[in-house]
């Protein structure tokens, strides 16, 4: 017989906040290695994934299961973003230098820098969700979502960008809410991120095959 009082919305908010909590906790320990971000990213989506699509699911069996699952795949695509990321950085870091012309390569950079870590999160995001066999789909879809639900993306871009943006721009605020987002942060934009992008992952399933 089903506990009502564990059952209540009170309890079942708990309980989510809770999964969420343990989600952050597997995605940070996943992402201390830093050649593994990308597999740990993918996992984490695996599982907010079926939290958003009111499935079954187990937290540390279905991140680690992911994990294995698609970890090569994961860490070849992160890799190669990762270069990516380094040559975006690198104007970013120039441009102010070039005299002229730097307020044109600083915004370029920056427009390509949102673009980048979009394309990253809604790329890891369908590898946790479906199947694929080379990091160039996976890249190129997940740019593809960007534009089919932009949403999800903006919200993973901005909880995983504004952080270090803040570092740079203002640092007192920087301080202030980093702890909050060490304690859950990570877990939190995977989930949301998952939830935003889960009526057009809806679609892809209905014309899947």
């Amino acid at each position: 017989m089903k506990n009502k009082w564990l059952d209540n919305p009170f309890f079942r908010w708990a309980g989510f906040v809770g999964d969420v909590f343990l989600l952050h906790l597997c995605w940070l320990a996943g992402c201390v290695p830093l050649v593994t971000i990308g597999a740990s990213t993918t996992a984490a989506f695996a599982v907010a994934g079926k939290m958003a699509a009111k499935q079954d699911y187990r937290v540390f069996h279905d991140y680690a299961a992911a994990f294995r699952r698609d970890g090569k795949l994961a860490t070849v695509t992160w890799l190669g973003l990762l270069a990516v990321g380094v040559l975006i950085a690198a104007e970013l870091f120039l441009a102010p230098g070039v005299g002229a012309l730097g307020g044109v390569l600083l915004a370029a950079g920056a427009a390509a820098a949102v673009l980048w870590l979009c394309a990253a999160g809604c790329g890891f995001a369908l590898l946790g969700r479906f199947a694929y066999r080379r990091a160039r789909d996976v890249v190129q879809d997940g740019a593809k979502l960007c534009v089919a639900s932009p949403a999800g993306a903006l919200l993973w871009a901005a909880g995983m960008g504004g952080l270090p943006l803040l570092a740079g721009l203002a640092p007192n605020v920087f301080w202030y809410l980093f702890p909050l987002w060490l304690a859950i942060g990570g877990g939190a934009v995977v989930v949301g991120a998952a939830y935003l992008l889960r009526p057009a992952f809806a679609r892809l399933e209905h014309n899947a095959p």
